[in-house]
C-alpha cells in the first residue's frame, strides 16, 4: 500500500479538501444563523482541522500543497489556552511572518473583541471574498489618513453578528466595500444607548441602519437582518425600514419588527424595492405581535394581504415569500399545540390572493429540533 507522501498530488488534495468538511457551514433557517456564528465561535476547531494542520507541518511537500487549503477559509475562534496568545493574535502573527499566506485567504470567520482596527486589515486582502466579525461593537470609525481606502475592499459578502457598532463606525466600515453584494446584519441593538460622558444617548432605528448602507444600495443583492434573541418583549421597536431605493436588492430576510415596525400595518409594501424577488420574515418577538393576529377578526397579520394586493403593480417581480413564527397552533384532533412544522393556509382570502398574484406563499410556526424542523423544507440560503 502506497503512504500518504507517494500519493499523487490530486489525491493528496481531496484527503485534505475532506479533512476541511468539518469547518464547513450547513445550511440553516436564517433566523437561526446568528445563533449558529455565537455558538460556533467560542467552541474549539473539529478535530479534522487539527489534523489537516498536523500534515501541513509534516513536509515541505506537503506544506505547499495544503497551504492554500488550509488557508483558504478562516475561521477563528474567541478563547484559546490559558496565558497563551489568542488565537486571532497568533494569526495575526502568522500573516505577518509570512504576508504571502493572505492571498490563499478567500473567507474568514473572526472574533472582534476590542476594536475593527484589530481586523480591518482583512478587508484588504487581495482575494478574500467572504468575512463574518462577531462583535464589531466600535462607538466611532477608524480614523485614516485620507479617504483613498473607501471603495476599495473585494469583500462582496459580509456578515456582521452581534453587531452594536454605533452609526459613524457601521458607516465607514460599509463604505469600504468596492461591490457589496450580500450583508447580514445581526443589530446588537442596546448597544447603540452606550454613551460618554454628558453625551445624550443614541437610539438604534431602523433609518440609520438605512443611512450606513447608502454607499452600497446600487450593488446590494441580499439583505439579512436579525438581532440576537430578546431579554423580554418590545424592546428595540420602531419605525419600519425603507430600502425603496435599493434597487439591486432580489432577496430580504428579515425580522417582523424591522419590516413593520410600530407602523400601522398597511403601506410595507411602500418601504420595499421593485427589483425585490424573495422575501422570508421571521416574528422574534411573538409576545407582543404573531402571525396568526385575531386584529380586526382577520387570520392573518394584516400586513401581509396588503402587501400581496399591491404586489402586481409596486413588486412586479416578487414570487416567493416564506414566514417563519415561533408561536404554536392547536390540533383540531389531539387538543394539543403542534409544536413545530409547515403549516398549510386554509382556503382564504389570503391564500387566494398570494395564488392570483403568482406569488408563491409558505408558513412555518412552532418550535422544535431545529435540524428536524430544516430537514424536509429548507433549501441552502
Amino acid at each position: 500500500m502506497a503512504g500518504l507522501l507517494d500519493l499523487p498530488a490530486e489525491l493528496i488534495l481531496a484527503i485534505g479538501d475532506y479533512l476541511q468538511m468539518g469547518t464547513r457551514q450547513i445550511p440553516l433557517p436564517f433566523h437561526e444563523l446568528g445563533d449558529a456564528y455565537r455558538y460556533a465561535i467560542e467552541r474549539d476547531p473539529p478535530p479534522s482541522s487539527k489534523s489537516l494542520h498536523s500534515f501541513l507541518l509534516a513536509t515541505c511537500r506537503l506544506n505547499s500543497l495544503l497551504q492554500p487549503l488550509f488557508y483558504r477559509d478562516i475561521f477563528v475562534r474567541r478563547y484559546g489556552h490559558v496565558g497563551a496568545p489568542s488565537p486571532l493574535q497568533q494569526l495575526n502573527r502568522s500573516l505577518e511572518k509570512d504576508p504571502g499566506l493572505q492571498e490563499h485567504i478567500i473567507s474568514a470567520i473572526i472574533p472582534c473583541d476590542d476594536s475593527i482596527y484589530d481586523i480591518h486589515h482583512f478587508f484588504w486582502f487581495s482575494n478574500i471574498r467572504d468575512l463574518t466579525i462577531h462583535k464589531f461593537s466600535d462607538w466611532e470609525p477608524l480614523e485614516f489618513p485620507n479617504n483613498s481606502h473607501i471603495g476599495t475592499s473585494p469583500v462582496e459578502c459580509l456578515k456582521l453578528i452581534d453587531c452594536g457598532a454605533h452609526e459613524g463606525a457601521l458607516a465607514a466600515v460599509l463604505s469600504w466595500p468596492a461591490s457589496l453584494k450580500t450583508l447580514h446584519y445581526d443589530a446588537e441593538q442596546g448597544e447603540w444607548e452606550g454613551h460618554i460622558g454628558d453625551e445624550p444617548a443614541k437610539t438604534w432605528t431602523c433609518a440609520a441602519f438605512v443611512r450606513t448602507l447608502q454607499p452600497q444600495k446600487t450593488t446590494l443583492v441580499e439583505l439579512t437582518m436579525t438581532r440576537p434573541p430578546l431579554v423580554h418583549e418590545g424592546l428595540g421597536n420602531g419605525p419600519r425600514i425603507d430600502l425603496s431605493e435599493f434597487m439591486a436588492l432580489r432577496i430580504l430576510r428579515i425580522y417582523h419588527v424591522f419590516l413593520c415596525g410600530w407602523d400601522a400595518p398597511h403601506g410595507v409594501w411602500k418601504g420595499l424595492p421593485h427589483s425585490l424577488e424573495v422575501l422570508e420574515i421571521f416574528y422574534d418577538d411573538t409576545e407582543l405581535t404573531e402571525f396568526l393576529s385575531e386584529t380586526d377578526n382577520l387570520e392573518h397579520d394584516n400586513f401581509m394581504l396588503d402587501l400581496i394586493q399591491h404586489k402586481r403593480v409596486h413588486l412586479p417581480y416578487l414570487h416567493t415569500v416564506n414566514i417563519y413564527s415561533t408561536e404554536t397552533v392547536p390540533n383540531s384532533e389531539t387538543e394539543e399545540d403542534v409544536l413545530e412544522g409547515s403549516w398549510r393556509l386554509a382556503p382564504s382570502l389570503l391564500a387566494r390572493e398570494a395564488k392570483s398574484a403568482g406569488v408563491k406563499l409558505k408558513v412555518w410556526l412552532g418550535y422544535g429540533d431545529n435540524q428536524d424542523f430544516e430537514k424536509p423544507t429548507f433549501s441552502s440560503h
